[in-house]
């Protein structure tokens, strides 16, 4: 019965740890909100609209905070006909939330866009291209409204061994209710 309690115990704690706050992200990740003291805290999933070089997407992050008050994320990219994967950290420095990311992904078997159509001689152009390639992000968002910009390192391989890059796109990002 003791280990029955005890488990009972544990799982109510590890649901209460993971149970997403109702207050709106620039509450639970404000600078001036307390630390965890001893473990990870979960701090809510939020979505913004990414605008870069003209084409658009929503990335998704959750939060997770550190003893130290940094952030763990994690999260997907939906950027026209790719998802990615992404990782990455967060920190307040003087009233702006810094965000560093990471992307990963690719696609299979779809029609090339004008970037990668470009990167085939004239007319040479498959019908359908795989590629799979990597972004670096830095975006610093403005404390009250986490709103702001960003600044992208990209590389892609495409069918043929085709390479995309690296080259850098600035952007912007607009938070999502």
């Amino acid at each position: 019965m003791r280990r029955l309690t005890l488990a009972a115990f544990a799982l109510l704690v590890a649901t209460a740890a993971c149970t997403p706050s109702p207050a709106p992200l620039a509450q639970r990740i404000s600078a001036a909100a307390p630390f965890p003291d001893r473990a990870l805290a979960w701090r809510g999933e939020e979505r913004w609209r990414l605008a870069v070089d003209g084409e658009a997407g929503t990335l998704r992050l959750g939060f997770t905070q550190t003893p130290a008050g940094d952030y763990l994320l994690s999260g997907a990219l939906q950027l026209d006909d790719a998802e990615l994967g992404v990782t990455g950290t967060g920190r307040w420095r003087a009233g702006r939330l810094i965000l560093d990311l990471a992307f990963v992904g690719g696609v299979r078997d779809v029609a090339p866009d004008p970037g990668k159509q470009r990167l085939y001689a004239p007319g040479a152009a498959p019908a359908t291209v795989n590629a799979v390639g990597f972004a670096m992000m830095r975006a610093e968002l403005d404390g009250t409204t986490l709103a702001g910009r960003t600044a992208q390192y990209q590389t892609n391989v495409v069918t043929g061994d085709k390479l995309q890059g690296p080259i850098l796109r600035l952007g912007a990002l607009e938070h999502l209710p």
